[in-house]
């Protein structure tokens, strides 16, 4: 009895060898895949940096004009402990934010709202279209005259910009819906709010997300060029100073603070955007 109770765990126990080794393996080759991304990341930064290192030390470029490498990674820790993290990036990102958060809002409900009537999407598509076609950082100085230097025209300029982007990603979202399903929905019965809830809203949802990561892109770069132009603080300012004295080595850690800054809002978004749409993988079967 004990011997077939044995034999049962060992069969028991052969069954799953199989598909154990097999995630164990797939695990393995992720993390193998992941350290070789990871190692090169910084051998690409490591060649360029020395790369750049080696030419303004031996004089092959002008330090004036292009920093050094060393120099520069000093002012960026340098900038993370003073202002120009706790006041100027505050700054800039508070109004690109705001900016972007109004703009989407409106973009995404005006997308939706056109999506509704083909006759309304006609009639205004020419008008959106010649908008969004005018430089909106031409309009910099516009806005600085209607609303001052304060954080106005900043969050304005931002809103501008992004507010093109999401609606044209939200439109592309909406046009992508499969016909054939909102056909089926309305044979069965579904009635508008339904269909629109059911089949519109989710299928727009990816080209919305794709469309706030951009939009907040380009809404620090609207709020980056105001702050330039004219503004009390942020990083933008922050630039303008130090360009003008020349302090190139602090300019590019600026510029490194700016990066930082976007890169970090916009992995969140990512981070956001992979847990609201878990569905869509859940069909995928890794191999």
């Amino acid at each position: 009895m004990a011997h077939e109770k044995m034999a049962a765990k060992t069969r028991g126990r052969s069954r799953h060898a199989p598909g154990q080794r097999s995630r164990t393996a797939f695990v393995r080759s992720a993390v193998r895949d992941r350290a070789l991304v990871i190692a090169g990341w910084v051998a690409v930064l490591g060649v360029v940096g020395g790369a750049w290192q080696f030419a303004a030390v031996h004089g092959l470029i002008d330090p004036v004009f292009t920093g050094i490498p060393t120099r520069i990674a000093g002012a960026f820790l340098k900038s993370i402990a003073g202002p120009p993290f706790t006041v100027d990036t505050v700054a800039t990102v508070t109004a690109a934010l705001t900016g972007a958060a109004i703009a989407s809002f409106l973009g995404i409900a005006c997308a939706f709202a056109l999506a509704q009537s083909d006759i309304w999407r006609r009639i205004f598509d020419p008008y959106f279209t010649v908008l969004n076609g005018l430089p909106r950082v031409a309009l910099a100085p516009l806005f600085l005259l209607w609303f001052g230097i304060g954080p106005m025209s900043k969050i304005t300029l931002a809103a501008s910009i992004t507010f093109f982007v999401m609606f044209y990603n939200t439109m592309a979202g909406v046009d992508s819906v499969d016909r054939d399903h909102l056909l089926l929905a309305k044979a069965l019965g579904a009635s508008r709010l339904q269909v629109f809830l059911k089949f519109v809203v989710p299928s727009a949802i990816p080209s919305i997300f794709a469309g706030l990561q951009l939009g907040f892109v380009y809404g620090m770069l609207g709020t980056v060029a105001s702050e330039m132009l004219a503004g009390q603080a942020g990083l933008g300012v922050l630039l303008t100073r130090q360009a003008a004295l020349f302090q190139m080595d602090e300019y590019f850690a600026t510029l490194m603070l700016l990066a930082l800054a976007t890169t970090a809002i916009s992995g969140l978004l990512e981070v956001l955007r992979r847990r609201l749409l878990q569905w869509q993988r859940a069909h995928i079967v890794r191999v």
